[in-house]
């Protein structure tokens, strides 16, 4: 694997400051305090409790020796609460099993608070090694004042203070409460991440145990004395709204406590409310009620329609015409919309008393929660109080919070008795905020030397959505004068934040096109891409920004891209012969600055039967925290693409979802996983990069385009079961 060069040591800005107090019984406590910036770093002492700053995250040092981490993102599967913990031991030098991890509930004293777009680990990083090195400093210095010798002859390991000439010795935790009481060193130095010992290795989950023997952390574990148990049902047919219902007759079922009906209120969808003793008796009211639903305009939408308005809207901005000589290459690309289908269903558990809100919210974006509840309900936000929990999966499903509002609205009218509230499956795929459907006319423009020397992309989407984010990256960064064309769709189908926001359809759609151009030019797609790659304005450049949007998260690289491709197509063993039937591609993608390839091998019986028999990946993610938690997070992001491309899609049918459990929108099961799958990262010294998420992209359109190879058959449909894969 090959190195990149070390990046400048993180620093904090200006507006970015270090509080350091003495805890109640002797420790020592660092919070850092940052917004984003660029001046030079600065660091003052402040008072215990001044509360002038908003600190985001803190880490306490107790007179035992031990360290612990409040986290202020939500965790979801990731590893951001094992991650935080393992570069704040680094930069602090103490022993992994001295550290422990809490979750932060919501609360302005951390700062931002939301975990999406890859960016809890890549958002803290700089901050918790400048916070690390700090206490460090500070207890190298007390260790040093307490011997009566220069700090520079003291080292520290395993959360001990050495003095090297000596041999004397002291804990972290002998040393915290003096030097809580020192001044804030502004200038401290950060370890060489080629010293590193703790990150890039592997470490299990803080969390595992309690996860596999079944302990309450999710926000459906919840529970309360005295709590009673609420459903929502909203009109099937999106914006419509709830009139007459039969109350009367619901309250009378087995265990069924209230039942009414909820309009007019901000931010709420309207629908109606059941509360009962169980979550199944309140399921069960809730399948006898009989509400008379205005449907409104959106009871004409489907997916029928939409893609005779997307076939318009694509034909409305028609690419400019070719040069003489050049070969035109025209293909039109689908995906559906899709659930997000986390295996948590929404769910949220409030309880209202003496004028406080206080909710256990499994969400992203805690925040957002709390803003609908204050805005919907009139309540003040510090009258909001939400303890952050585990989510179980979020993929940006949990950035949306509407489940915040509902069952606080209900808690509200339940005044003094805690209310959990869990959306059922189908209640879960109906009322989605799902990834936008979308359509690419895309046309190349090959001369005779086999080079792209056009590109156009004609792209449509459901407005509201973020499904055009990536629009105008690789490759059209590789071809001067090329176009991406938005139009957008009008309707009431509500989208938002699906894993890979954009990248996730668009890098399908456009790396199986650069496939298809390959193809037309006669070359090889691995020689194609490299050609491409060599095309974009900086590509001789080491890796600054070039050409281009290039992906989320900053300027794109080429020779990153180039080495990520070399890398995965060696492992991979590019190239080699195949009979009819078997078959490799490849694709890329550039996503929360991370750099991704990805080959694949499939074979596809003449009967049309698909087997994925390995993935191969390589990325370039800049330094790895946990070894086991990256390749965790690159395998289950390529099989989560794979899913969704392989089986889902949601049609809209009379303005509502027509899939309404897993029975109509599977999921990747092991007799369709690849038996093999391999994940290489490039070994680098810079700052992490997002990755949660780029493993995704750029395993559909490799599979893809290896199922061409394999059958000369072109996947311009999602799912793949649109298309039949026979062969003769």
């Amino acid at each position: 694997m090959s190195s990149a060069s070390p990046s400048p040591a993180p620093t904090l800005d200006r507006r970015s400051f270090l509080k350091v107090s003495a805890l109640a019984g002797g420790g020592l406590l660092v919070g850092t305090y940052f917004r984003f910036g660029s001046s030079t770093a600065m660091a003052q002492t402040l008072p215990a409790a001044s509360g002038t700053f908003n600190p985001n995250v803190f880490i306490s040092i107790a007179p035992s020796g031990a360290v612990t981490l409040i986290a202020p993102n939500s965790e979801m599967g990731q590893g951001a609460k094992t991650a935080l913990p393992m570069i704040i031991a680094e930069e602090l030098d103490v022993s992994w099993d001295k550290v422990t991890i809490t979750q932060g509930d919501l609360n302005p004293a951390y700062g931002r608070q939301s975990a999406v777009g890859s960016g809890s680990t890549p958002g803290n990083y700089g901050p918790l090694r400048q916070a690390g090195a700090t206490a460090r400093a500070m207890l190298i210095e007390a260790a040093a004042q307490t011997w009566n010798v220069p700090a520079r002859d003291c080292t520290t390991e395993n959360g001990t203070v050495i003095h090297q000439a000596s041999g004397r010795r002291l804990t972290y935790g002998e040393l915290a409460a003096k030097a809580a009481t020192l001044p804030v060193p502004t200038d401290v130095a950060l370890k060489d991440p080629k010293d590193f010992k703790l990150l890039g290795t592997r470490v299990p989950g803080v969390d595992n145990e309690k996860i596999v023997t079944g302990q309450a952390l999710y926000g459906i574990d919840q529970r309360l004395p005295g709590m009673v148990y609420a459903a929502y049902v909203k009109c099937p047919v999106f914006g419509g709204k709830a009139g007459d219902a039969n109350l009367d007759e619901v309250k009378k079922l087995p265990g069924v406590l209230d039942a009414f009906v909820l309009n007019g209120i901000t931010g709420l969808t309207s629908g109606v409310a059941v509360v009962a003793d169980s979550t199944w008796h309140a399921f069960k009211a809730a399948e006898k009620l009989k509400v008379q639903w205005d449907q409104g305009p959106g009871v004409t939408q489907s997916s029928v329609d939409m893609a005779k308005q997307a076939e318009s809207l694509g034909k409305a901005a028609p690419a400019p015409a070719l040069p003489s000589g050049v070969k035109a290459v025209e293909a039109a690309y689908h995906y559906p919309f899709l659930a997000h289908a986390t295996l948590e269903p929404q769910n949220c558990t409030a309880l209202f008393k003496g004028g406080v809100m206080e909710m256990w919210c499994p969400s992203q974006v805690p925040g957002s929660g709390q803003r609908l509840v204050t805005q919907g309900l009139g309540l003040a936000a510090h009258d909001v109080v939400v303890h952050v929990t585990r989510l179980g999966g979020g993929f940006g499903r949990r950035g949306s919070n509407e489940f915040s509002l509902e069952v606080a609205t209900i808690a509200k009218k339940m005044e003094g008795t805690p209310v959990k509230l869990t959306w059922s499956r189908e209640h879960d795929f109906a009322h989605d905020n799902y990834r936008s459907n979308g359509w690419h006319f895309l046309q190349g423009g090959v001369d005779g030397a086999g080079q792209l020397v056009a590109l156009h992309d004609s792209f449509v989407k459901m407005t509201g959505g973020p499904g055009d984010m990536a629009g105008g990256g690789f490759p059209f960064n590789a071809v001067p004068g090329s176009q991406v064309q938005s139009s957008k769709l009008t309707g009431s189908v509500p989208t938002g934040y699906w894993r890979a926001p954009g990248d996730n359809g668009n890098t399908w759609a456009t790396q199986s096109f650069v496939d298809e151009l390959a193809h037309a030019a006669g070359r090889d797609p691995l020689d194609f891409t490299l050609g491409l790659l060599a095309a974009v304005p900086g590509a001789d450049s080491p890796g600054g920004p070039a050409g281009g949007r290039g992906g989320r998260g900053g300027g794109f690289a080429p020779p990153k891209m180039v080495t990520v491709l070399k890398l995965a197509t060696e492992k991979a063993g590019w190239g080699k012969k195949l009979p009819r039937g078997q078959g490799q591609g490849l694709a890329v993608t550039h996503t929360n600055n991370a750099y991704v390839a990805i080959v694949a091998d499939v074979t596809v019986s003449p009967q049309g039967v698909l087997k994925i028999q390995k993935l191969t990946a390589a990325v370039d993610a800049g330094q790895i925290i946990n070894l086991s938690s990256a390749e965790a997070q690159v395998q289950g992001a390529m099989l989560d693409g794979l899913s969704a491309a392989w089986f889902q899609k949601i049609t809209i049918e009379g303005g509502a979802a027509a899939q309404a459990n897993f029975n109509d929108y599977p999921v990747l099961r092991m007799e369709n996983s690849p038996p093999a799958v391999e994940v290489h990262f490039i070994k680098s010294l810079a700052p992490p990069t997002g990755l949660g998420e780029p493993g995704l992209p750029a395993a559909a359109p490799a599979v893809c385009n290896a199922i061409f190879a394999a059958t000369g058959k072109r996947i311009r449909t999602l799912p793949f079961t649109d298309t039949d894969l026979k062969w003769a």
